[in-house]
């Protein structure tokens, strides 16, 4: 069985869609989607039938204007976004649709914050599923579905393939949006300083980016046969929804690198 795992990036998660559309040229066909946050929106529209060029087309309508209407703000201790409105438009295109009942096999990651654990929705509404994926701390209320109190699993696991693998994934397709850092441990010795300064700002996006490449490295040690497409999407802001085109673009242009590694995944 081979898995399409598609990672957390809110805005650059976009990118996934020229992931996509390489593989639908190559004739790849997943037989299970797994998502984290963006990653579980995007795999979520797919899983549930729709085409690359449909994603194309509903992506690219998001512009500032919509943007703002879909993240409508909020004045609340529980976060700046209450999702009332992304429901609706996920509603739209994908309606009532039950996750078992997909044409193809798909499951989404959240964080369960009042059990401390990892959550994976391989059933019930599928909007609902996406919504409680996507559901970034500090911008989004936490979700409550089934009883749970649910946040962006993608911080916590930001390129899900152990949980491809546990569902009986035997190859994997990995695809990441987010930076990647060599973390390396060094023996402090003396150098010139930089004279470089720090914001907070700058400094908190490091820490971020630093926590996500060891999660990253925490997953990829453990696939047993896969590959891991990295996408480098410096050029897309996380908030740039509006940027949608530029991302796919960015994701067709350099998965073409991937073309002669993904030929053994061929059906």
């Amino acid at each position: 069985m081979l898995a399409l795992v598609l990672g957390g990036g809110a805005a650059k998660g976009y990118a996934h869609i020229g992931v996509l559309k390489v593989l639908e040229e190559m004739g790849i066909k997943p037989h299970i989607i797994v998502g984290a946050s963006m990653g579980a929106l995007v795999g979520g529209f797919v899983a549930a039938g729709l085409s690359v060029q449909e994603l194309v087309d509903i992506s690219v309508k998001v512009d500032k204007k919509k943007k703002k209407w879909l993240f409508k703000l909020h004045l609340s201790k529980k976060g700046f976004v209450d999702g009332k409105n992304v429901v609706k438009y996920l509603n739209t295109y994908l309606g009532n649709k039950k996750i078992e009942e997909l044409p193809v096999k798909f499951c989404c990651i959240a964080t369960d914050i009042e059990e401390n654990c990892q959550v994976v929705i391989d059933k019930g509404d599928l909007v609902q599923g996406i919504r409680a994926a996507i559901s970034i701390p500090g911008v989004f209320m936490p979700h409550r579905y089934a009883g749970h109190v649910l946040i962006d699993g993608g911080f916590i696991n930001p390129v899900p393939i152990g949980v491809a693998q546990e569902l009986g994934a035997k190859k994997v397709i990995a695809v990441n949006v987010l930076r990647r850092i060599d973390y390396k441990s060094n023996i402090l010795t003396s150098k010139t300083p930089s004279n470089k300064t720090y914001t907070i700002k700058k400094i908190v996006v490091e820490i971020i980016d630093y926590a996500f490449s060891r999660l990253i490295d925490h997953e990829l040690s453990n696939m047993e046969d896969g590959i891991l497409i990295n996408l480098n999407t410096k050029g897309i802001g996380l908030s740039h929804f509006e940027k949608a085109q530029e991302a796919i673009d960015l994701g067709y242009k350099q998965t073409q690198k991937y073309r002669k590694a993904l030929e053994r995944f061929k059906c």
